[in-house]
């Protein structure tokens, strides 16, 4: 099955679903435009597809049952609708595909890949922004990654460099669903070609491939913070809106005081009308040692890409 330059092969025909479950979902990779992919779909007339991640497949929630409550999530009748979710963290957790299979066997699966270091490095910025790792300068933050100095203290900043490991985590998805029930797009080939490749991936869980964007609603989400000064500032926002749990791998919005809402309304408006002046928008460069380190960490799982990947048509300029 090729998401870039033919039609989806199909396995039966997908379907609105009487149980209202959903039918399809996006499953990662995470900071890799599973997002852009998720707000585009969400503009089809015959989609819904909640906004954010649905987190119900783990832990805590699916211990807590709370798969079963996966159809009061949508507002539109499920015999009208395609319905989808989108968690790209599911592509990288383990436990994750047998999951999904037991409660959508059926379900389309969508992934978007883009070259893992860059992901890595998009991915580090992003759990420091959210207080997941310490701030560092990228070089000395990848030394501490690949040492496994802060997996005491930050349980989920393996992550970082594992949730790249995109051909470990396809076999594992290839091991309960046929490579029919999933599509794999590049994340490069999904913003350049848009147009292409929403249409695949229309068609590919049962929507009118035809249908088109209005002109000048192509959305684009989620864009990094890599300038350090601008991270220390945001970070401090953190602990007035978040309580994050003792072992720090979760966190839980809190209520806000009148303090903190002013208080976060400053660190934006200095944000926004100073530092983000200052800031280039561009991801830092990586040291030649710091580069080759990756290169050597992501190179056996490239070798297993380079096997799976043809089956979807996928050729990566990065692989």
């Amino acid at each position: 099955m090729s998401s870039n330059d033919q039609s989806p092969a199909r396995s039966g025909s997908p379907s609105r679903l009487d149980d209202g479950m959903p039918s399809f979902a996006v499953i990662g990779a995470q900071k890799s435009a599973s997002t852009f992919l998720q707000d585009q779909m969400s503009l089809h007339p015959e989609i819904e597809i909640p906004d954010g991640e649905v987190r119900h497949f783990e832990d805590p929630f699916y211990s807590a049952g709370e798969v079963a409550r996966l159809p009061e999530l949508f507002e539109r009748p499920a015999a009208t609708t395609v319905r989808g979710i989108k968690r790209p963290d599911y592509l990288g957790r383990p436990e994750i595909p047998a999951r999904i299979q037991a409660a959508m066997p059926d379900a389309r699966l969508l992934v978007v890949l883009r070259d893992p270091i860059a992901r890595a490095v998009s991915s580090y910025f992003h759990f420091a922004r959210h207080g997941f790792v310490p701030l560092l300068p990228i070089d000395d933050a990848v030394q501490a990654l690949m040492s496994g100095a802060w997996e005491s203290d930050y349980p989920r900043a393996p992550e970082v460099l594992t949730f790249g490991r995109y051909g470990e985590h396809l076999e594992r998805y290839l091991g309960l669903f046929p490579a029919e029930q999933m599509m794999v797009f590049e994340q490069v080939h999904l913003i350049r070609r848009s147009p292409e490749a929403l249409r695949a991936a229309f068609e590919f869980v049962g929507v009118d491939p035809e249908w088109r964007l209005p002109e000048g609603e192509l959305r684009v989400s989620n864009k990094g913070v890599y300038s350090l000064p601008r991270l220390r500032l945001l970070r401090t926002k953190n602990r007035t809106r978040f309580t994050y749990t003792e072992s720090m791998d979760r966190r839980y919005p809190r209520r806000m005081t009148p303090w903190g809402w002013t208080y976060n309304a400053s660190v934006v408006g200095l944000d926004r009308l100073v530092l983000s002046h200052f800031d280039s928008g561009r991801p830092p460069e990586l040291a030649v040692e710091t580069r080759a380190a990756l290169e050597e960490y992501y190179a056996s799982d490239r070798d297993v890409l380079r096997r799976l990947l043809p089956c979807w048509g996928v050729e990566p300029d990065w692989l």
